[in-house]
């Protein structure tokens, strides 16, 4: 199990709020920002995030991740 996926685990089938994830795991503070942004829809998600490159990214994670469920 890859650091997203246990993030996203903790997150969004165990229920923790992203202030827990971010004191469980300081080090990884920009994993958890990013699985944080996986719960906004792709037209709002296209808006907040303004480089193509990490829009992409977080995408193909979203689907990926989505299809754990």
């Amino acid at each position: 199990m890859t650091l997203y996926e246990k993030l996203f685990d903790l997150k969004y089938k165990r229920g923790m709020t992203t202030c827990e994830l971010a004191r469980l795991f300081p080090a990884h503070i920009d994993l958890v920002n990013e699985v944080a942004l996986l719960d906004i829809p792709e037209t709002t998600l296209k808006e907040v995030v303004r480089e193509e490159k990490l829009f992409e990214r977080l995408l193909s994670l979203k689907k990926k991740l989505q299809r754990m469920v």
